[in-house]
C-alpha cells in the first residue's frame, strides 16, 4: 500500500497546538479538504505519533502548509526532538498556536471530531482562520520531499 500511495504527490503540513505552556507541533502529509461549508478538512495521524496525545477533541490548531524551501522543517517536526520550536521563527493564531513563519498557508480552527482508522487516527478539522502567501507549496512524492519547480523540470524532460 505504501509503494502505491507514494504514486500520489501531496502538500506537507506541520499541525501545531498549545498544551500548557508547551508548543506542539508534528509534520503530517495526509491532508484533505472535506468542505467549504461548513469549512471542514482533516489530518491523518499515525497512532504512534508521540505527540499525537496533545491534539484532543476541542483543541485548537493550525495547520502550517509548508512552503517549497520548508524541507528542513518539515524533518525537524517529523523528529523524535522535544524542542521541534527552538530557534525557529512562528508567529500565533487568535487562540495562540503557533503559525510558522513562511508557510505558504495556515489555516487554524479546532478538532471537530477525532474517528479511529486502522493504525491511524483521522482530526476533523473546523477551520476558523485562514491565512495564505504566494509562495509555493512543498509535496511529498515517493517517500521524498520536492520542491514544486524542481519535480515541474524533472517530469517535463
Amino acid at each position: 500500500m505504501r509503494h502505491a500511495m507514494g504514486a500520489f504527490p501531496s502538500g506537507v503540513t506541520v499541525l501545531t497546538t498549545r498544551l500548557g505552556e508547551r508548543s506542539v507541533g508534528m509534520t503530517i502529509s495526509s491532508f484533505a479538504s472535506v468542505s467549504i461549508h461548513p469549512p471542514l478538512l482533516l489530518q491523518c495521524v499515525a497512532r504512534s505519533a508521540g505527540s499525537l496525545p496533545a491534539f484532543r477533541m476541542g483543541s485548537s490548531v493550525a495547520v502550517n502548509i509548508l512552503a517549497r524551501d520548508q524541507a528542513d522543517l518539515a524533518r525537524r517536526f517529523a523528529s523524535k526532538s522535544e524542542n521541534r520550536f527552538e530557534g525557529i521563527e512562528f508567529d500565533t493564531d487568535g487562540n495562540g498556536c503557533p503559525v510558522l513563519a513562511g508557510a505558504a498557508a495556515s489555516v487554524s480552527g479546532c478538532i471537530d471530531r477525532i474517528y479511529d482508522a486502522g493504525d491511524h487516527v483521522i482530526l476533523l478539522i473546523r477551520a476558523c482562520e485562514v491565512r495564505r502567501d504566494d509562495t509555493l507549496p512543498l509535496l511529498y512524492y515517493s517517500g521524498r520531499m520536492h520542491d514544486w519547480v524542481d519535480m515541474v523540470s524533472a517530469l517535463a524532460s
